[in-house]
């Protein structure tokens, strides 16, 4: 099948967030009995002209756009007028930050020089660019943002201009979604809940919607010897909302239930771009690692893995990479989304609540045979279902489904 991506970043077996983690192994497995052509941009993000350089030295067909800042400055200006207007137009700021000129020249340049299957494009961000004509469309929501009533917490004056700016592009977001979502043949989600999510918001775009949960470059199984006695992970990305409230409940809340159980036990919590709230969670218990190169070491040094998320959608980078370590994990029902789509219940952990958490937390480590019982069943369940290949079969089959069934549901 000869299949275009359009994505948002540039993919990397280890980069800074889980999108471009997700796309490698998305990438990865699709090519291997596919034609893949790979359009996006690379800006002056940290690794992404090296992952753009990569990738073309890989073989693989990849056309990227620069939009790094231009030198001349009414270059610069021109490309600021263009981002203020699309914003103010009613364009979210994620959206207008990826839609680049450049990333549209190459796709009508490949629509008179190749001839696709089936077009598939990577977050309702990249949405509005012009694909080939005629040719079934996939469009995969990697969030599904519901509206929601204006947080009035602007946390004083110096912050309100930001907050302000912050909340209205939140009006903005789920509306572009929903028009986003009519231009596609179909609507791919990562679990069951953002597919029904989309179905309520969108009725007359139900019949299209779809569930494949993302996939995973698998890591070498963690050994269970290197694990630290009564050490607990936590690892996100902290520019995402739902990372920071985890993490805060994690610290404040569950962390002092559990101490009270476990007196021993210590939290590392190991993400990029941590707040200065997040930061001071740093305590006698509590070690806050900003930007690690890699979260391999903790990873294999965690006797568990915590990942207590109560708001946000999407499926969970965290909670596949610990499973696919081979580590025993503790989430909520929440961050079990994505991972319960098969007949085969996954290795989790499930808690609810401070109390619960805690509970469940001092129990494994309390029992290493269990504990890594535990961890070898998920190491299974990922290699299953959440391998390169794995993930590369599903979307074949949908992608298929589109090209046979067109527009219709």
């Amino acid at each position: 099948m000869k299949i275009l991506i359009v994505v948002p970043m540039p993919p990397q077996p280890a980069g800074g967030g889980a999108i471009p983690v997700l796309l490698d192994a998305q990438v990865a497995g699709l090519r291997e009995r596919n034609e893949v052509t790979l359009v996006s941009a690379f800006g002056a993000e940290p690794g992404e002209a090296e992952a753009a350089r990569r990738l073309r030295d890989s073989g693989l067909d990849v056309h990227f756009a620069d939009r790094r800042q231009p030198p001349a400055a009414r270059r610069r200006w021109r490309r600021r007028v263009r981002m203020a207007s699309a914003w103010a137009g009613g364009t979210p700021w994620r959206a207008v930050w990826f839609a680049d000129p450049g990333v549209q020249a190459i796709l009508d340049r490949l629509a008179r020089s190749h001839e696709f299957d089936v077009a598939v494009v990577e977050d309702s961000a990249m949405s509005g660019y012009r694909l080939p004509a005629g040719v079934p469309s996939l469009l995969t929501e990697h969030e599904v943002l519901r509206p929601r009533p204006v947080k009035w917490s602007p946390g004083g004056a110096r912050r309100l201009p930001g907050w302000a700016f912050g909340e209205l592009d939140w009006r903005k977001r789920p509306r572009f979604q929903r028009k986003a979502w009519h231009r596609f043949d179909r609507v791919l989600a990562f679990g069951r809940r953002d597919a029904a999510a989309i179905a309520e918001l969108a009725p007359e775009v139900a019949a299209r919607v779809r569930v494949s949960p993302f996939g995973l470059a698998l890591p070498p199984a963690s050994d269970p010897s290197r694990e630290q006695p009564g050490s607990l992970l936590f690892v996100g990305n902290f520019t995402h909302q739902p990372n920071r409230d985890a993490a805060l409940w994690l610290a404040r809340e569950i962390m002092p239930a559990l101490l009270a159980r476990q007196p021993g036990a210590r939290l590392r919590i190991v993400g990029s771009s941590p707040t200065s709230e997040i930061l001071a969670l740093a305590s006698g218990a509590i070690e806050v690692i900003a930007d690690a190169p890699s979260i391999d070491p903790y990873t294999e040094a965690a006797a568990v893995v915590v990942a207590p998320v109560r708001v946000g959608g999407g499926m969970r980078m965290k909670v596949l990479q610990a499973l696919a370590a081979g580590k025993a994990t503790v989430t909520s029902g929440r961050g079990s989304e994505g991972f319960d789509c098969f007949a085969e219940p996954p290795p989790l952990a499930l808690a609810d609540g401070a109390e619960g958490f805690a509970t469940t937390i001092a129990t494994l480590l309390a029992e290493p045979a269990r504990r890594r019982e535990l961890g070898a069943r998920a190491r299974s369940f990922a290699e299953a279902h959440y391998s390169p290949g794995a993930w590369a079969q599903r979307l074949q089959t949908l992608y298929e489904e589109a090209r046979e069934g067109g527009g219709d549901g």
